[in-house]
């Protein structure tokens, strides 16, 4: 019985309260939500994307995440992100091993988690009458090998084509944590208390 009980602490614990140093994948398409709610105190800083594009053209951007909460411990897991886009591609350097394509986006490796700027070639569409949206979440980490204490944010940009007419307001996919979550994050507190319970007992 203290077996199971230590096996199912395992089950319940591990998600709520490690980190991803090694990237995202597509669970972290609407926010870094097992880090806690989004924080504005975090900014995403995002150069080199053009305001319009033209088909079939590469644009070099950059992304940084800056923190007035969370501080950079030297050695220590510093930030990561998640990119995802709607059209077009997405290229980086191998070779600096520090960003890789991960279930249809894009994230950090375990060496890009131990800083807070990634470079990248946004590769746009070859029909310049439509647009492409681009999410990216990014998260300042504390480096504690777990999902306290850390600050994350989001930024979703659409970049119209030359000759797309429509909306420019993009569709907004990140989101905070929501009454669901915070039903499932209770139900796992609840079931982490009964289980200690159970093994103290025994």
């Amino acid at each position: 019985m203290k077996k199971l009980s230590l096996l199912l602490l395992t089950i319940l614990f591990v998600p709520w309260v490690s980190s991803a140093p090694q990237g995202i994948g597509d669970v972290g398409g609407g926010g870094c939500i097992c880090h806690g709610s989004q924080d504005t105190s975090t900014e995403l800083i995002i150069l080199g994307l053009p305001t319009e594009f033209e088909s079939n053209t590469s644009y070099n951007f950059s992304l940084e995440v800056r923190s007035s909460a969370v501080n950079i411990s030297p050695g220590e897991e510093a930030g990561g992100f998640r990119i995802e886009i709607s059209s077009g591609g997405i290229q980086f350097d191998e070779e600096l091993a520090i960003v890789q394509k991960l279930e249809e986006g894009w994230t950090h490796t375990t060496l890009g988690n131990k800083v807070r700027s990634w470079n990248f070639t946004y590769i746009s569409p070859s029909d310049n009458t439509t647009y492409t949206d681009i999410t990216i979440n990014g998260n300042a980490v504390n480096g504690n090998d777990q999902s306290t204490g850390d600050a994350w944010n989001s930024a979703v940009i659409r970049i119209p084509g030359t000759s797309y007419i429509g909306d420019l307001e993009p569709s907004i996919k990140a989101e905070s944590l929501g009454t669901l979550d915070y039903a499932v994050g209770s139900i796992a507190i609840f079931g982490l208390l009964a289980i200690a319970v159970m093994i103290i007992k025994d």
